[in-house]
Formats: C-alpha cells, structure tokens, sequence
C-alpha cells in the first residue's frame, strides 16, 4: 500500500509543480472575486464585506454564499498571503486531499489499486482539462466536493457500524456539507435517492439515514441562516437560493401574485428582478450543455464499453455491479441537478467523481482495459496540460507591471475589472468592482480601470465609463494604457479642480 500511496504523491506533486507555474495564465474572473473579495476585506480591512457583489432584495451589496469556503480562504490568506498563486493554491491542496479520500472510499469497497490503476486515478483526477479549470480557480466547488466525498466515507461508515458516533458523524458532515453550499446538499440527496432505489434490500436504513441528513441539513442550514441574520441579510440570502434555482424561480413566479394579494404586498417588483435574473431555458437544453464536457462524454463511452464487453457473457449481471451503477450515477446525477435548477460548467465534479470510481472498478478487473484507459488518461493529460498555458487572453506580467507603474495611494478609490483583483486589492484600500457592483452606490472615484476588449462582464464599466463622461462636472483623463490584456486608465477630476 505504501507504493500505491507514494506514486499517488509523486504524480500529484508534479501536477501541482506544473499547477503553481501555470496559475499565472488563468486570469481572475467574476465568480472568485465574488466569493474572495469578502475573504480579503476580513483580514486585510477586519470587515465582513464586499464591493465585488450584486444588490439581493433591495440591499446594499453582501456576500450571500454560505460562508464556509470564505471562512477557511481568509484562514489561508491570513497564513499565506494574497497573491494569486498563494490564493489559488488551496483549491490544489484541497483536490489533493479529496483524492485521497476517493483513494480511501474505494479501498473501503473492496477495490484494491495495484500500480497502474493507480497511475490512471490521478491522472484522471488532475489531468482533464475540465477538472482543471474546476481547481485551478478561486471557487468553493472542489471544497464541496471534498465534503461530498468525506461525507459519503462517513455515510459508509455509518451503515456498517450503526454506532452512536457513526451517526453524530454524519450529522456534523451534512452540516458543513451545506455550509460549503447549498448544491452539495442537494447533490448528496441525488445520491441517496439514487440509492434508495437501487437498494431495495436495505430502505429501511436509508430511511434512518435520511433523517440524520435532513438533521444536518438542517443545523447547517440554521447556521448559514443566524450568520444571515446577524448581518441584517436573512431575506438577501433566502431570495439568492431562489434565484440561482431555475426550478425555484419558475415557481416563485407562479406563487408571487398569489402571495402579493393574500399579504397585501405589490409582487410586480420581485416578479420582474427573477424574470429579468432567470435564463429561459427548456430542460433539454440545460441538459446539452454537458455536450460540451468532452472529457466526461469520451470516458463515459470507452468505460461504457469496457462494462459491455467484459460482462458480454452475462449482460445482465450489469445491474447488479457497483461500477456499473455508478457509471449510470454519472448520468442521473446531471439529471437530477437540472430538475433542481441549476447545473453549470463548475458543478461538473458532480458527474465526474462517480465516473472515476466507475472507470477504477472496471481497471482493477480487466488489465486489458487498464492500458487502454491509461493511454486515454494520458492523451488527456496532455490536452489538460495545454489548457494550462496562456489562452490569449493577455499577459498577466503585463496587467502587473501596469498597475506597479502606477503612483495609486491606498487612498484612491478605483473602479476596476476583476481581472485585476489580486494586483489592485493590496495597493488601494477601496475598490469596486463594477462588473457586478451597482454603480449606484458608488459616491466618489479616483480613477478607472476599463478593459475595452474585455468580455461581457467588463462591459457595465465602460457604460460607467460613458456615465462619468457625460457628467459636466467632472473630467475622464486617460493616463495610460495596456496591451494584452486591453487596459485604460483613466483619473476622474473635478473640472473646477
């Protein structure tokens, strides 16, 4: 075990190394600095609040993710610093502990990794292209699937030993579980579901099992609910589950004109935010866009045919193998999710962790399909690799060197893209980030950073842009620019001045 173990180290350290030279070319985009503006303002500033957050209920701009992930990323800036790489780099430790815990699942199932298969796990686990772009930015996803993975090790646990502790387990896991978010929780429900109808034998456990959940769902819940409410946000919060949910916002909407008439409230207002928040999408269309997963679609159907063909003497003994059912997990799990209303591109460890555990199970019985999955691991590597250099999106060395070139004092308010977040947060104590930060509650500017070339999340700060150039009292100077990325700074001056 000790060789399996120290080549799972090996060949996870090199991806890291390869990992920590490359995070440079992945630029800062809308999502991390949403969930680590809050991060930086805790240590950096003592204040639990954000400029790089969306107006929720009508309130002044604040974090409503449940705040476990931001909790331990202002733990680590704290310890490590703000820099990109510093900041990036716990998603890496996190996927290296998660593949540890998948390690330690599948021994605990009776699947014993020889050296091959164990060279194919994570090659699997660090090497598409898809897991990552997952890891490698500054979202809680890998987080959540950290949690998933530990929770369902303790869920094993608990249904061999039915111990007292096996249970305050699991009811301490589900609880972190939702305060990592609130998808992980409804993922981990896809996957009891699922169980409890494969399982037929044993539905009275999942029965038990599943009250402990919603036992923990429900401390977490009330935990993420009283830190809410504590900064005045409860309604906010409430309403960003709802909206993030197509499900749940197409049923808000049918319930918002019944519920505006019974409480005496005008229900138009909210009706008209979820419609202009809600993508109208029809369910096939949700589903496709796992299309565009293409690691996922060509494992799926190399593992697929390894099943058939080593079970081609007895097809329907399928049904009743593990690996194959958790080869059919990873197309229910994106299912499941869509009918819950929402699954985007950074959910997709949802249907890749189950398919690994399936692709593991046919590798330890067929050796013959080990080599073939092993160069398909490989291929896939290097694809993966690549999409780690620079994507011609610009230079970052440029974007740093453009803002160390600056005389910015830390008194300077700045309106900047999110691309700059990790160059600008240390040098200007203020910054707003207006690609999603209503402009409305910006009183005073100092300077403005635009991306002209930008993506469409840049674009609300060149119509700022135009706002403050139609504003006779005061006048936009371009003082510099940069190539690659398209940078303009401009300082914002009274025209009296």
């Amino acid at each position: 075990m000790l060789n399996k173990s120290f080549i799972y180290y090996l060949l996870s350290l090199v991806f890291i190394i390869v990992n920590l030279i490359t995070l440079n070319n992945l630029f800062p985009w809308i999502d991390e600095v949403m969930m680590l503006d809050t991060s930086y303002n805790t240590v950096f500033h003592d204040a639990w609040e954000t400029t790089a957050w969306y107006r929720v209920a009508g309130q002044y701009p604040f974090s409503t993710y449940p705040p476990l992930y931001q909790m331990l990323a202002a733990g680590w800036m704290w310890l490590f610093g703000s820099s990109l790489v510093a900041v990036r780099s716990l998603n890496l430790l996190i996927t290296f502990v998660l593949g540890r815990v998948c390690l330690q699942l599948m021994k605990r199932h009776g699947l014993q990794l020889s050296v091959w298969p164990t060279v194919l796990f994570t090659f699997l686990l660090w090497g598409t292209s898809e897991m990552a772009w997952m890891y490698r930015n500054g979202r809680p996803d890998m987080l959540c699937a950290l949690l998933v993975a530990s929770t369902v090790l303790i869920v094993d646990h608990y249904l061999k030993s039915k111990s007292r502790s096996a249970r305050i387990a699991v009811v301490i896991a589900t609880a972190m579980l939702l305060c990592s978010g609130i998808q992980a929780a409804v993922y981990l429900c896809a996957l009891w579901f699922f169980l409890f109808i494969m399982r037929r034998q044993r539905r009275r456990e999942y029965i038990h099992l599943f009250v402990l959940m919603l036992t923990g769902f429900s401390l977490g819940i009330l935990m993420v609910a009283s830190f809410m409410m504590a900064h005045g946000r409860l309604v906010a919060f409430v309403s960003s589950i709802v909206q993030y949910s197509t499900t749940l916002s197409d049923l808000a909407l049918a319930v918002l004109p019944w519920a505006g008439e019974t409480f005496g409230f005008d229900a138009a207002p909210y009706a008209q935010k979820l419609l202009s928040l809600t993508t109208k999408m029809s369910f096939g269309h949700r589903l496709l866009s796992m299309a565009e997963y293409r690691s996922f679609l060509f494992l799926s159907a190399v593992t697929l045919t390894a099943y058939v063909a080593h079970f081609r003497n007895n097809l329907m003994r399928l049904f009743s193998d593990k690996g194959f059912l958790l080869l059919i997990l990873t197309f229910y799990a994106p299912i499941m999710m869509v009918l819950a209303g929402r699954f985007p591109a950074y959910y997709r460890w949802m249907a890749f962790l189950p398919l690994l555990g399936s692709i593991m199970s046919i590798a330890v019985r067929n050796r013959w399909w080990c080599a073939v999955l092993c160069v398909a691991a490989l291929l896939m590597s290097v694809s993966g690799i690549r999409s780690m250099l620079p994507d011609g999106q610009g230079n970052y060395g440029n974007l740093h060197s453009f803002v160390q070139r600056q005389r910015f004092k830390s008194s300077d308010v700045i309106v900047c893209p999110f691309s700059m977040f990790y160059e600008i947060k240390p040098v200007c104590d203020t910054c707003y980030f207006a690609g999603v930060f209503p402009t409305e509650y910006i009183r005073h500017v100092d300077y403005i950073v635009e991306a002209p070339d930008g993506d469409s999340f840049d674009k609300p700060i060149t119509d700022y842009v135009g706002q403050m150039k139609a504003d006779t009292t005061l006048a936009l100077v371009a003082i510099d620019h940069c190539e690659h990325p398209s940078l303009t700074l401009y300082q914002v001056r009274k025209k009296h001045e």
